[in-house]
């Protein structure tokens, strides 16, 4: 029997190559020893993409959500935002007159010539129709002694448009009270004027509609008679809100 006996090997035994890290990952199923899933090493500490690209577009609409809001509130506060305009009386002249006596008593005719200031404080253009003037005598009961209508226009926005309007004035219509001031008294006559403007404004060249605007105001102004030279002071003005 020590015949059949190998002889030993004199080469050295090498050690075992121990198991990797991950050795316990089960490529079949995914699963450790206990059953939990695994995450397979390659992937551990990769980014998720689709994860990543949900969560930047999502940050994107919240963004240009609120920058829509600011967008709208800003426009809300000023272009879409519709104010009246404003109208003013900046001078009156007497064009033309003619005083005389006749068969049936004194004649008092005047022409008067009325520079009217429209101002536009909306960011769009507004368009307006003619505009009308009526005359009255201060103090005396009755119609209006003239009526005067100036032509339509446009005013440009944040801007200013000035219209000329030609006002007959039959001032002796009102009858002896006025009469009687021209010949025996100093020969002042108070005029009372309404002048009333209808407009329109188109939001954003009309894509957000049209919105209608007026104004009304009301003058004084006072005549100088004779039957020589008939002058016109200047008018005082005020916005007529009872339109």
């Amino acid at each position: 029997m020590a015949d059949d006996a190998k002889p030993m090997s004199n080469k050295p035994q090498q050690a075992p190559t121990p198991p990797p890290p991950f050795a316990s990952f089960s490529a079949a199923k995914g699963k450790d020893a206990h059953g939990d899933a695994l995450t397979p090493p390659a992937e551990q500490g990769r980014p998720r993409p689709r994860r990543a690209l949900l969560r930047w577009a999502c940050l994107g609409l919240a963004v240009a959500g609120a920058a829509a809001a600011a967008v709208m509130l800003a426009l809300s506060l000023t272009v879409l935002k519709v104010r009246d305009p404003t109208l003013a009386m900046e001078s009156v002249s007497v064009r033309w007159f003619s005083v005389r006596l006749d068969a049936r008593g004194l004649r008092v005719n005047v022409t008067l010539a009325a520079g009217l200031s429209i101002r536009n404080p909306n960011y769009e253009s507004m368009r307006y129709g003619a505009s009308a003037t009526e005359i009255f005598v201060d103090g005396v009961d009755g119609g209006p002694v003239g009526v005067g209508r100036a032509p339509p226009g446009e005013v440009p926005a944040r801007g200013a448009s000035r219209v000329d309007a030609d006002v007959d004035v039959l001032v002796d219509r009102v009858g002896p009270a006025v009469v009687g001031e021209v010949l025996f008294g100093g020969g002042d006559v108070r005029l009372d004027t309404r002048t009333a403007l209808d407009g329109r404004v188109s939001l954003l060249g009309g894509l957000y509609g049209r919105r209608t605007v007026r104004v009304a105001m009301r003058c004084r102004v006072a005549l100088r008679v004779s039957a020589a030279v008939v002058v016109a002071g200047s008018p005082a003005c005020v916005a007529d809100f009872g339109r």
